[in-house]
């Protein structure tokens, strides 16, 4: 039997999402969603809200949050700047895990403060406020694109990234971040669930990619996300590991609500299916 009522991937203004909480939880419960979780990236800050609106509409929300990651290894064919863990807390999260979290969420703004030096040499002077503006809590680079589009540097997101602000871009600056491994551990001390975000997106041959994450004791693999063919989702779910589903909203034109996911459910971790 199979779904559309599980998405255990989507973001809010709490990072590089354009709507609140509450908002993406409407348009997950508008979009037929029984399972639902917010994954800000390195901040929980959005689950206080986003668990009154899921309480409010008759949603199951799970707690979740996207951990950025050093690469785990590198690829020939693509050369990704991180990879990102999705960790998953159904029955919430201790308050080691919490400090943990912040300590990574308070390493973007330094990064920022240096990305926005590299811009001010190159001739664009943008106040850090003017970035944080597009942010309730987590910066990243599309708060920073979006900013550059408001002050006429760049006419679009992708633009930013291409010219600016992309990996190896002259204003890209890297920062600290843990391992797989070391946020493994702690969402594992905490009661949590992994899942590996968007695996496609690392370009690692799956007959690699899977060992390696039992290895590293990941428990699911998101096979099911939007920018999988099914091909590739099919591959994946033969691999013997359960898997998570996300549709990865961030509220915009092109994916602008959470849901519409098929994945079958025995595939499913036990703790996501409706």
């Amino acid at each position: 039997m199979w779904t559309q009522a599980v998405d255990l991937h989507s973001h809010s203004r709490h990072s590089d999402g354009v709507h609140t909480p509450s908002e993406m939880a409407y348009r997950a419960f508008r979009s037929g969603v029984k399972v639902w979780s917010l994954t800000d990236h390195d901040t929980n800050t959005g689950w206080k809200e986003a668990q009154i609106a899921c309480d409010s509409l008759g949603i199951r929300f799970i707690p979740g949050v996207e951990i950025t990651c050093e690469v785990e290894i590198d690829c020939k064919g693509k050369s990704p700047s991180s990879w990102h863990l999705l960790a998953y807390f159904p029955d919430g999260a201790s308050e080691e895990f919490d400090t943990w979290l912040s300590d990574l969420k308070t390493s973007r703004l330094p990064r920022m403060k240096l990305m926005l030096e590299a811009l001010k040499e190159i001739g664009h002077d943008i106040p850090l406020t003017d970035v944080e503006k597009h942010a309730d809590d987590s910066l990243g680079r599309p708060h920073l694109a979006r900013a550059m589009i408001e002050h006429g540097i760049v006419d679009t997101i992708s633009e930013a990234f291409e010219n600016y602000i992309g990996n190896g871009g002259p204003v890209f600056r890297e920062r600290p971040l843990p391992t797989i491994s070391q946020a493994v551990e702690m969402v594992r001390k905490s009661g949590g669930i992994t899942s590996l975000a968007h695996p496609l997106h690392y370009g690692i041959e799956i007959e690699v990619l899977i060992p390696l994450l039992k290895e590293l004791r990941v428990d699911c693999v998101e096979a099911v996300h939007s920018s999988h063919p099914d091909s590739y989702r099919w591959e994946l779910m033969q691999q013997g590991m359960p898997i998570s589903v996300g549709g990865d909203s961030h509220g915009t034109e092109n994916r602008p609500s959470p849901g519409k996911m098929a994945a079958p459910i025995k595939h499913l971790h036990k703790h996501f299916r409706p």
